[in-house]
């Protein structure tokens, strides 16, 4: 008990008050984020003519933006005052929400209006996280950079627990205009916390505009293209999302297509998917010091790439509840390892650009990899895709180990 003491004193979250606000806003408007989602899916699907086909442009437009304009964002970011872009983009999408919310209550809303309405919401996502991933450094310190990366990663993680936890019963209590409403809420929450930060996080020397925006932008790319073990790891990144992505849409065809079960054992998967991943990263976050980037991050997607597979091998609920818990247990760990590497050797001045490169990256692999997957589960079956992407996650991790590594101090 004494060390859990000591242990919860020296965390991030207990040492620095400005982290601590930014983490719980984010927390809550996470939260709210993944209400609607849930919200916006059932929506389509229950409207008059509702299809899958309308739900995949819907997806489909919250992530476009990201891949268009994130690099284009961090570099302003690097440029910017990080606490006025994170109340700029709070603000943006709270009135964009409560627009969705007004338009849904006076029965106006239509698909065109829902799919620029998202697309706006998405196009400010990618400047409050890289503005976040900016700011972590100095909201905490050298010495706990590695437990405040952790942490902050957590909050995707915590935020899908409670959301597949209690998104179905806001949904019955408030119905689809509640969750936008409450979604609106919680971005302004996360505005007033940001609000309350005084660490400056103004760029380094006050050059905020001081420079060329097209000279800045260029100079992330240079040093992302000259550095060869951070432009192998970033490729590492895109083949992994390619290959695990998928699993957002195999869970459903698991309880829809293989046990032919309702809606709750969806959220019961998802529910312990995320569960896992929260618990590897609030562990993560306990950690005073992490050296062997490289090994844990392997060994975290090694571990994925089996519990990934086991999936082909058994249709029992309870073993896929198993597998699916520590699927995400591993997908936290190695998140957690991968950002703190980043944390720890990306300049302060290109974290923003950096950050939006790598976010661009990740969510760039997701709409083409969701139709290769929806159109081979069609053709062959869903035990083939995860035959096919578990086995495309194993053979990653051993590149993971030829990859040339960026200099850690280890």
């Amino acid at each position: 008990m004494a060390n859990l003491t000591a242990a919860l004193r020296e965390h991030p979250l207990a040492l620095f008050a400005d982290f601590r606000r930014l983490f719980i806003g984010r927390l809550v408007s996470a939260v709210g984020d993944k209400f609607f989602s849930i919200a916006i899916a059932w929506w389509v699907i229950s409207r008059s003519g509702g299809s899958a086909l309308q739900l995949g442009l819907v997806m489909g437009v919250t992530v476009i933006p990201v891949v268009i304009f994130g690099p284009v964002l961090g570099t302003l970011v690097d440029r910017s005052d990080k606490r006025r872009v994170m109340l700029l983009a709070d603000a943006a999408r709270a009135l964009c929400v409560l627009t969705l919310a007004w338009l849904l209550y006076s029965d106006s809303l239509t698909l065109p209006a829902l799919y620029a309405l998202c697309f706006l919401i998405s196009a400010f996502g990618p400047l409050f996280e890289s503005a976040v991933s900016s700011s972590i450094l100095r909201l905490s310190s050298p010495e706990k950079l590695a437990g405040a990366t952790a942490t902050d990663a957590s909050v995707v993680q915590f935020s899908g627990v409670a959301g597949s936890a209690l998104g179905s019963i806001l949904l019955a209590v408030a119905g689809v205009a509640g969750a936008f409403l409450l979604n609106a809420v919680s971005f302004l929450v996360s505005f007033f916390a940001v609000l309350l930060i005084r660490t400056d996080l103004r760029p380094a020397g006050g050059r905020a505009g001081a420079s060329s925006y097209t000279g800045e932008l260029k100079d992330g790319m240079k040093y992302i293209l000259d550095s060869r073990p951070l432009l192998a790891l970033l490729c590492v990144f895109a083949a992994f999302n390619f290959f695990i992505g998928p699993l957002l849409i195999l869970i459903p065809m698991i309880v829809r297509f293989t046990l032919k079960e309702s809606v709750t054992w969806l959220a019961v998967f998802e529910t312990f998917f995320a569960l896992g991943a929260a618990a590897a990263s609030a562990a993560a976050s306990f950690r005073k010091k992490w050296s062997g980037f490289y090994g844990t991050f392997f060994r975290s997607v090694l571990f994925l790439g089996l519990a990934f597979g086991g999936l082909y091998f058994t249709a029992d609920k309870y073993v896929i509840c198993a597998l699916l818990f520590a699927a995400g247990a591993a997908l936290g760990a190695g998140n957690a390892a991968a950002l703190t590497l980043f944390q720890h050797t990306v300049p302060d001045g290109m974290k923003g650009r950096f950050f939006a490169v790598l976010t661009t990256i990740c969510c760039a692999a997701l709409p083409l990899t969701f139709m290769l997957n929806g159109f081979l589960a069609g053709k062959f079956s869903v035990g083939f895709c995860i035959a096919l992407n578990s086995t495309a996650v194993l053979a990653i991790s051993g590149v993971i180990l030829l990859i040339p590594k960026l200099e850690t101090g280890d």
